[in-house]
């Protein structure tokens, strides 16, 4: 039997340390790059940097834990606020949505993108997020409670996350439709000429605030029961004059429409008498 000399193992066990070396630094490249992409298909993520996004107080606020401000409809609201991560770093650059929920959906008011040092600044038109009608020729809407947050919908760095909630309720005005002719008494064969005004008006009970003058978005007009038109004479004023009459009782009903208004019917009644000349 043969006698292997020191120097002839050491040889041939040399290759097979490389082996061993290549082996165990493929093995950690490969758990590098493996390692994340089996966390993914886990469903595991890198952490996520906490966030913290804050809304400013309204001006309109009437306290300091639910706001409780009151809009106009068609008022415009301003919200504002910034967002930080976790150690009170500004986070640039990211999308902050401005929602309105109830017990049964959530509805985007508005977005803005934060600038540089994390702040955000965007509006809101005040409406009715709900509709409510009570007739064809009368469209009666209430005041209107939302509780509106922000949010940060999160990316790749950061994690989501949303502000305190804000209470504010959207009131409606009204706007009255009120209706004259020249005349209160008419004989047969004469015109009348009829006044119609549109004026917006706060109304709190019994108590009723007039404004000024405005024009309706749309209008419906029927006189005895066939669409007519009204002509425009200023802001808020328009006038209507009637075929000739004849004996009795006609009618000239209006109903106008306007965004961010209650509207009330108006009409007016031509009465038309028999008598003159006998």
């Amino acid at each position: 039997m043969l006698n292997q000399s020191p120097y002839n193992t050491h040889v041939r066990s040399l290759p097979m340390r490389i082996k061993f070396l290549a082996l165990a630094i493929s093995i950690a490249l490969l758990s590098t790059f493996i390692a994340p992409v089996f966390a993914t298909h886990m469903g595991g993520h890198p952490k996520l940097k906490t966030t913290q996004l804050t809304v400013d107080p309204l001006p309109e606020c009437t306290n300091a834990f639910q706001c409780n401000a009151t809009f106009l409809a068609g008022d415009i609201v301003t919200f504002t606020g910034i967002l930080t991560d976790d150690t009170g770093r500004f986070i640039r650059d990211a999308k902050i949505n401005i929602y309105s929920f109830t017990a049964t959906e959530m509805q985007l008011l508005a977005s803005a993108v934060t600038e540089r040092d994390g702040t955000f600044k965007t509006t809101w038109k005040a409406q009715f997020m709900g509709t409510k009608f009570g007739g064809e020729t009368f469209k009666q809407q209430i005041n209107e409670v939302l509780t509106i947050f922000a949010k940060f919908e999160g990316d790749n760095k950061y994690a989501p996350s949303q502000s305190g909630k804000i209470v504010i309720t959207v009131k409606i005005k009204d706007m009255i439709t009120v209706a004259a002719t020249d005349k209160k008494l008419y004989k047969e064969g004469e015109a009348a000429l009829v006044f119609a005004n549109f004026i917006e008006a706060e109304i709190e009970g019994k108590n009723i605030e007039y404004g000024n003058f405005i024009d309706p978005d749309s209008m419906r007009a029927t006189y005895d029961g066939e669409p007519v038109e009204l002509s425009k004479k200023k802001s808020g004023s328009y006038t209507f004059v009637t075929p000739p009459l004849t004996v009795g009782h006609h009618q000239l009903v209006i109903n106008p429409a306007k965004e961010g208004y209650n509207n009330r019917v108006g009409f007016i009644t031509v009465q038309v008498s028999g008598f003159f000349g006998k």
